[in-house]
């Protein structure tokens, strides 16, 4: 794809994206079967409600190896491991999450999703969500579109905020996540259902792909959202932060989705306190 690297071995960026995906997704789709055996996962409590399993590292671990094998003179931002890396706007970026949904993947929910994003100069121009069960992929690269299991995919024709199937997050900030419910109170019932499925990356992903009409959280990381942006744009969405602002990875929280639905959030939510 034009504009994307090529790696030492020849390979695009896609291709090593796709890989990396499938390497992790193999790890985490094994395990979670486990599951279903009725063996549980080891779990580690990094926050009130937050996770790491051995399998999420597992899962890092190999995709990292994937990308420093092809893009040895890339940096890799990735949720376990990497997260002091903090000049994200230099050169070319990946950022990684093995598992988004760890909470839901520990307790045999199958909401979780190895996530991936290469950034160039901190503006994601890649992404790839990569459900494990399902065997759900979304892709989108900067110019060449929304794919979803390789068919051309797009934001959803809802047209009002009533109308919309809203997806939420309410992240591990819990004086945040009070502020939003009590938004979110406000707002009911001015929207056609709200649901939080446990993963930004996937809400992300639906939205850019009309399975959501509009997705908000009020508390994300880069590797939570960095595809997503590319996804949402690809699918012919809007992205902003709560200000209505360009988004960022460096965004704390944001507003995406169909036009109409996510502009007339913004207006609801201007000058309430959710940060």
């Amino acid at each position: 794809m034009a504009g994307l690297p090529v790696s030492l071995q020849g390979h695009g960026a896609a291709d090593i994206a796709r890989a990396a995906a499938q390497a992790a997704g193999r790890i985490s789709a094994e395990r979670f079967r486990t599951l279903a055996a009725g063996n549980p996962i080891e779990r580690v409590v990094k926050g009130r409600g937050n996770y790491v399993t051995e399998t999420d590292v597992a899962c890092e671990e190999a995709a990292i190896s994937v990308i420093r094998d092809e893009f040895p003179d890339h940096r890799v931002l990735s949720e376990e491991t990497s997260a002091h890396i903090q000049d994200w706007e230099r050169g070319w970026l990946w950022v990684i999450d093995p598992i988004d949904g760890t909470a839901n993947f520990a307790r045999g929910i199958p909401t979780f999703v190895f996530n991936i994003a290469l950034c160039s100069d901190g503006d994601p121009v890649l992404g790839l969500t990569y459900q494990p069960v399902t065997g759900d992929e979304f892709f989108a690269a900067r110019g060449e579109g929304l794919w979803v299991n390789g068919v051309r995919a797009h934001v959803s024709p809802a047209a009002t905020l009533p109308d919309a199937l809203m997806g939420i997050g309410l992240g591990y900030d819990y004086e945040r996540a009070k502020k939003a419910l009590r938004i979110l109170g406000d707002l009911w019932p001015g929207v056609q259902m709200i649901q939080n499925i446990g993963s930004a990356a996937l809400g992300l992903a639906y939205t850019a792909s009309g399975r959501f009409d509009l997705y908000v959280h009020q508390f994300l990381f880069p590797w939570d959202m960095a595809a997503g942006i590319v996804q949402v744009r690809e699918g012919g969405g809007l992205i902003f932060d709560r200000e209505g602002q360009p988004v960022t990875i460096y965004s704390e929280g944001l507003i995406a989705g169909a036009a109409g639905p996510a502009e007339e959030f913004l207006r609801f939510s201007k000058g309430r306190d959710w940060k």
